[in-house]
């Protein structure tokens, strides 16, 4: 996955996952207010789950991941 890095001082802490209308999955710190149209997938869990589930939901839905490209 790539993307802007989380804001300093989140590394380590949970996160969730959100995702959007079209499929598209965000990792997200739990201390940050989810922004309005992403609802959550999955967590609260460690950024290392939450990858996890990223890549599970990938691998599951690949033309999903293939738009994101």
């Amino acid at each position: 996955m790539t993307g802007r890095p989380l804001p300093d001082g989140t590394a380590g802490r949970d996160c969730v996952v959100l995702v959007n209308t079209l499929g598209r999955h965000s990792l997200w710190p739990v201390a940050l207010d989810t922004p309005a149209g992403w609802p959550l997938a999955y967590g609260p869990a460690s950024r290392a789950r939450c990858l996890d589930f990223i890549d599970r939901a990938s691998s599951r839905h690949p033309a999903a991941a293939a738009t994101a490209a």
